[in-house]
């Protein structure tokens, strides 16, 4: 009945905000969160849809940091996300975003593909924070894969030859930020993420859960986290990392309990 983790085209959705809350209506949602990647610009358009929906839209945001060249996300929940200086940091973000897909079109370049950087740009809106999905998208969109994962699989993934890194904050330094604009950080996806030796330093620099559900964690990932949130006294989170139908993923097509939202409800109240 929940779904905590929806992209909009404020970042690299495909859907609109007010697109995004029909359809979570439709599929029988109750509650989710519109957390674009350096982005709060989809929330409001949610949030005012939602009250004509009769559903729940809680503001979140997903924020990029680097760690020893590991790209890390860090969740933020419950965001102040019309706070004027956290627009600030996000247009670093964004333009940090801007230079690395400047730096990738001329690496598909190099490689023999014909991308400009307007075959980019056509697939964002004003302000977006560009992504390596608008990149595969004008790579579809010319005919040079099929799918957008062909073009993570053997141009702009991890391992491919046109990948970038992307760095501009640290995840202590991302984390907080969010605690800045009163928002409840969590580490997104952390089987994908990959450093779990890290979590106490997380923590010490005040992380408040792990993103145990997601589609791209197997039941194994999902105990795992869920036991290590317990053990180090943290909440977990979870959502699909919905980014546009055409990549075969619904919204809450991820097992998230509703138990979840009263979790982070909780940490977002005030302390006595």
């Amino acid at each position: 009945m929940i779904d905590l983790h929806i992209h909009s085209t404020a970042s690299d959705g495909t859907c609109t905000p007010e697109e995004l809350v029909k359809l979570a209506v439709n599929l029988g949602l109750k509650v989710i969160a519109i957390a674009d990647h350096d982005s709060v610009d989809g929330i409001q358009p949610a949030i005012d849809e939602a009250s004509k929906q009769g559903i729940e839209v809680i503001p979140a945001i997903e924020l990029s940091s680097d760690l020893e060249g590991r790209d890390i996300h860090i969740l933020g929940y419950f965001i102040d996300y019309k706070h004027p200086w956290f627009e600030h940091h996000l247009k670093d973000l964004r333009k940090a975003r801007y230079e690395r897909a400047l730096k990738m079109v001329k690496r598909l370049q190099e490689v023999g593909l014909d991308i400009l950087v307007k075959d980019v740009l056509k697939h964002t809106a004003d302000g977006t924070a560009v992504g390596r999905a608008h990149l595969a998208q004008a790579m579809r969109e010319k005919g040079y894969v099929d799918s957008i994962q062909e073009a993570f699989d053997r141009y702009i993934g991890k391992d491919g030859p046109c990948y970038v890194e992307k760095s501009i904050y640290s995840p202590r330094e991302v984390i907080k930020i969010i605690k800045q604009v009163n928002g409840i950080p969590i580490l997104a996806h952390p089987g994908i993420s990959k450093v779990d030796e890290f979590i106490p330093d997380f923590i010490d620099a005040g992380l408040q859960g792990l993103e145990a559900y997601h589609s791209r964690h197997g039941r194994a990932q999902t105990l795992k986290y869920k036991r290590l949130a317990k053990k180090l006294g943290l909440i977990v989170t979870g959502g699909s990392d919905f980014h546009g139908l055409s990549v075969g993923l619904l919204i809450g097509s991820v097992n998230v309990p509703d138990s979840i939202v009263d979790d982070l409800k909780r940490l977002k109240q005030p302390t006595a």
